[in-house]
């Protein structure tokens, strides 16, 4: 049996960035009423080396629509382009590993209504995401629940995306599908009054296409070294997901420390650890500067390489039933730094600024060091409060 195969320089092959435009998340108390405010991101993304670069609009509002009934959404606008690994190696008497440049475009949307009835509350939330070649529904339901004088909130979660891959540009010859569901079940308390504790359980199972359309693979018994063939991972998945969050405030320099847990495992084989730390200090009654660091390490998928043996063209003896040689999927550790600066110029307006620098590097003894990105954030943001 023949798999369909392609090379370099004849098809454009490129990584999608941002696939999934819906996500949720609870981690803290909810409030008896929501603040009204607009609030404008810019946010510009830089790999280093002409690699990936994706300029972020986002428009984001919150209102009380009663004392008890409030809404908030949001609208973002994605631009990417620059240059991507293709996945497969260096080619020989180089380094560096092949490239491909990408460009495209997204648009999402969110909105989630809230109600607050007594000690509970339950908002449910909708999201649209486009692409060229992605598209994604997302509904989902959150609920809170609220007792011990209101110290104590336990959170509950239901979500599910049903998403699209399209086969514009891709390696892709029909539609095909994939959908995703979560549970996260999670408590919130207070333990002091300047000490907030949340703890989150996350399970997440996906089916459909969950391979790149974008990535290949090489395959060392194929006559031709520039050919690399659709990358294939399986086609169900499930992974847990943990997280601990502890804010202390530190009533010395009027100031707070964020330090957050994060451990994640899923049915590829990828065990991965995430630490946080964020300080947040406030500067007379206008300025907060906040500092933080990110560690992030993760082992690689159990079918991640980058070369196979076989020759899948001619026969599927000696290929593996799962490949992929997609960096991503590799043994890997990640360094985030940075900063944001918050200036309320009055009761009503406030700006943000925020500067990130992220590095990644390999785990492995195979994997060139050329696949890995290092890239600067900037941010700048403005929130307007009635």
């Amino acid at each position: 049996m023949k798999r369909k195969i392609f090379n370099r320089g004849s098809r454009q092959v490129f990584w999608r960035t941002l696939i999934s435009a819906f996500f949720w998340q609870i981690i803290r108390s909810p409030r008896l009423a929501a603040e009204d405010q607009l609030a404008y991101k810019y946010e510009n993304y830089r790999e280093e080396r002409g690699r990936v670069q994706v300029a972020t609009s986002a428009l984001l509002f919150e209102t009380a629509l009663t004392s008890s009934f409030s809404a908030k959404g949001e609208f973002v606008y994605d631009a990417i382009s620059g240059a991507t690994p293709t996945g497969g190696p260096p080619p020989p008497g180089s380094s560096e590993v092949p490239v491909v440049k990408i460009k495209d475009v997204r648009t999402a949307g969110t909105l989630e209504l809230k109600q607050r009835i007594g000690r509970y509350s339950i908002a449910p939330q909708v999201a649209y995401s486009i692409e060229d070649d992605y598209e994604s529904y997302g509904v989902a339901l959150n609920q809170s629940l609220d007792f011990n004088q209101k110290n104590t909130t336990l959170n509950l979660g239901l979500g599910h995306n049903f998403d699209r891959v399209l086969p514009a540009f891709s390696l892709l010859e029909f539609t095909e599908h994939k959908d995703t569901t979560d549970i996260l079940l999670g408590v919130t308390q207070i333990l002091t009054p300047g000490t907030l504790l949340a703890v989150n359980f996350t399970y997440s199972y996906a089916e459909g296409y969950l391979s790149d359309p974008y990535k290949g693979v090489h395959f060392d018994a194929y006559p031709d070294p520039s050919t690399l063939f659709p990358e294939n991972r399986p086609r169900h998945k499930n992974k847990q997901i943990a997280l601990v969050s502890l804010t202390q405030y530190v009533e010395a320099a009027d100031a707070s420390i964020e330090l957050t847990y994060r451990f994640h495992h899923d049915s590829f084989g990828i065990w991965a650890h995430t630490a946080t730390a964020a300080w947040l200090q406030k500067l007379g009654n206008h300025v907060v500067l906040e500092p933080m660091v990110r560690y992030y390490n993760q082992t690689a998928a159990d079918f991640y390489s980058v070369r196979f043996g076989g020759d899948p063209s001619e026969s599927l003896e000696g290929v593996p039933e799962f490949y992929s040689s997609d960096y991503r999927l590799s043994a890997l550790t990640t360094w985030t730094f940075g900063i944001k600066g918050t200036f309320k110029l009055n009761e009503h307006f406030s700006i943000n600024a925020a500067f990130q620098r992220y590095e990644m590097t390999s785990n492995d003894h195979m994997t060139s060091a050329s696949a890995y990105p290092r890239a600067n954030t900037y941010v700048l943001g403005a929130t307007i409060s009635f």
